[in-house]
């Protein structure tokens, strides 16, 4: 409503008194000043001399008369409401105040209004406005209401800031409640928008090439009113000057869509035809780049108060920091998660320690599965072979001591009350002070290792035993092979053989990982390249498992035996065999070569090397005895040795 001067007054530099006192009161229905009746002239007095707001309405009209502390209520009013009823200067807010003017000039009773909201033009706009007021009634003869005394206080800004706070520490609680930031989004739109009374709130978001915002969700009033989710504005959209206008982080209002150019504001017309007539944006920019935006959004044309850009200033404030906080405290659960679970599916023991050297703090869940204990406190230690905490703990003195890292190998009592080894390691990290804070820990189960390293160091003496074995029979037959004046194509050829022999015992020890070889394929690999005609040699006994030390001297000694046979003995002929056999005797095995159907047999007038492997080598490596007995029917040797010497393990006969 537009007000203009009274052409009687004019503007005087004594303020509202003077003013008062120049007014042509003589036009009105008060009269001229000088014939005001006392009260009124009282009422008057007092309010020139007020220093609160003050105004006296007087007369059936309730002609208005106020004070300089006053002007601030009358805004654009002044100087025309001076001597204008009362209903023609609030006639926009008459319906709300009428009725109490009314109600103390029937009754005679005063009248308190506390905080009260009085929307008034200022600056040429309406404005929120609260005031704590009173209206007095003004008595004169017979008890009758001449007027009314009003008086108050603008508490707009105290009212103002109190809702404004009261608004700040709900979101701030409601925000800090969530951990999600689509939640955080929704919780600041729902408020906002509710809290301003408009159709649509939202927070969008810029992507990463910078040219749209994003709308994941946003609110709106109720049902009828589109929803912005899931949907892009491109931010050119807002037009060359407003997009300069929000990248500088300034706020956005816009009261009337319809009042924008066309070509200024090109998303003016496309928000027009979904019903939005007026809106704030308010520009999240960070280090010149904008991230971000809150919206707020009306179906009808609105004159924006400064209250509502500053709760909309403070809600986009409060919502970044919300949504960063969120998303900051979401990337740590999911490192956490991550980490947590790298962790427990680790087959490592993972766990930390103070500086100080004292117990373990934390400890993950393979501690746990491994030993049944929690790892804390003193767990660790008395979970340690003792032989291994002397040492042990000697090292981690030292690390923590010179603050390097501890790398120990120890064992741990697991739950079945065995022991195995375990790497211990840590690293120490350190603190502002750039001294040690925490150490870092992880235990390794190294056992199996261990055990291979040990199963290693075995092997390697088993075979540094084997091959000084191995290299002393081969020393042994050489120097008996090459002993006397055999020429030197037969030495080598039964040199070579010899080798042979034993190497095919080797073998067959090999396939069984030389932990023994049956008495049957000893005896038969020994002879089978001897003879390619079934029958020559005849295998009876029952199955044994020998010894690799036994096999080896079974075999070299079946094969001077069969090389006899061959030139000398019962192979020589077509008609010859041999039968070896072999039977348990108590505690004892009885081994017995006999040959048949061969050539008339005589003692040699000489012992030979094979003679002397078989009574003396075989008997020694069995720890039994050898015998070759010359019969004229054909040769007959017997070995007879203590099952203990010759099977490979203790009560284990089996040999297929």
């Amino acid at each position: 409503m537009t007000r203009t001067a009274s052409p009687q007054v004019a503007d005087t530099p004594g303020g509202m008194r003077e003013r008062i006192r120049l007014f042509d009161w003589a036009s009105t229905p008060l009269g001229p000043r000088e014939a005001w009746p006392e009260p009124l002239r009282f009422a008057v007095n007092l309010c020139e001399h007020s220093s609160m707001p003050t105004a006296v309405y007087w007369g059936r009209e309730l002609r208005l008369i106020y004070n300089d502390a006053w002007l601030p209520m009358a805004g654009d009013r002044h100087p025309w409401a001076l001597g204008r009823p009362a209903r023609e200067v609030w006639a926009e807010i008459w319906a709300e105040v009428g009725p109490q003017f009314d109600q103390v000039c029937d009754t005679g009773e005063g009248l308190s209004a506390t905080e009260a909201l009085i929307p008034l033009v200022r600056n040429g706009a309406v404005r929120e406005t609260y005031w704590t007021y009173s209206l007095t009634p003004l008595i004169g003869d017979n008890d009758r209401v001449l007027g009314v005394l009003s008086q108050g206080n603008d508490v707009t800004r105290t009212v103002i800031a109190e809702k404004r706070l009261s608004y700040q520490v709900t979101l701030a609680d409601a925000l800090r409640e969530s951990m999600d930031p689509g939640e955080v989004k929704s919780i600041a739109a729902r408020m906002l928008g509710t809290a301003l009374g408009v159709a649509r709130s939202g927070y969008a978001e810029v992507n990463d090439d910078r040219q749209a915002f994003l709308v994941n969700g946003d609110w709106t009033r109720d049902a009828s009113i589109q929803s912005f989710a899931g949907q892009g504005l491109p931010v050119d959209a807002f037009g060359t000057e407003a997009r300069a206008w929000l990248d500088a982080g300034n706020i956005l209002t816009v009261n009337d869509l319809s009042a924008q150019p066309h070509g200024g504001m090109p998303f003016a017309v496309a928000l027009r035809k979904i019903g939005v007539a007026s809106a704030i944006v308010v520009p999240l920019v960070r280090q010149g780049v904008m991230h971000a935006a809150l919206y707020v959004q009306d179906i009808v044309p609105r004159l924006w108060k400064g209250s509502d850009v500053a709760i909309a200033r403070d809600t986009a404030e409060r919502t970044w920091d919300a949504v960063e906080r969120a998303r900051s405290e979401q990337s740590l659960r999911e490192n956490e998660d991550h980490y947590r679970h790298a962790i427990e599916l680790s087959p490592y023991a993972f766990w930390t320690a103070l500086p100080d050297g004292g117990p373990i703090n934390r400890m993950s869940g393979r501690w746990v599965e491994w030993t049944g204990t929690s790892g804390l406190n003193d767990d660790w230690a008395l979970a340690m072979h003792p032989d291994d905490r002397e040492p042990t703990f000697a090292a981690r003195d030292e690390s923590l001591r010179t603050s390097r890292p501890f790398d120990m190998e120890h064992r741990v009592r697991m739950r079945d009350k065995g022991y195995r080894w375990v790497r211990s390691r840590a690293y120490p990290r350190y603190g502002a002070d750039g001294k040690p804070c925490l150490w870092y820990g992880v235990m390794e189960d190294v056992d199996a290792r261990h055990r291979a390293e040990e199963h290693q160091s075995l092997l390697i003496n088993e075979l540094n035993h084997r091959v000084k074995n191995t290299l002393a029979t081969v020393q042994a037959i050489a120097s008996q092979t090459l002993k006397g004046d055999l020429p030197l194509p037969e030495a080598r050829s039964r040199f070579e053989a010899r080798l042979l022999a034993l190497s095919r015992a080797h073998n067959l020890l090999t396939e069984q990982n030389w932990e023994g070889a049956p008495i049957w394929r000893v005896v038969a690999d020994s002879l089978a390249h001897l003879s390619s005609e079934k029958g020559r040699f005849r295998l009876d006994g029952e199955p044994l498992w020998l010894t690799p030390r036994a096999a080896l001297a079974l075999a070299l000694a079946c094969h001077e035996l069969s090389t006899n046979a061959v030139k000398y003995g019962a192979l020589s002929t077509e008609q010859g065999h041999v039968d070896v056999r072999w039977r348990i005797e108590g505690d004892m095995i009885r081994i017995e070569w006999r040959e048949r159907d061969g050539p008339p047999v005589s003692r040699p007038a000489a012992r030979g090397f094979g003679s002397r492997l078989i009574e003396r080598g075989l008997a020694g490596d069995l720890n039994g005895r050898a015998q070759l007995e010359f019969n004229p029917d054909g040769l007959i040797c017997t070995i007879e040795a203590p099952l203990s010497a010759v099977l490979a393990r203790e009560g284990e006969r089996n040999g297929r």
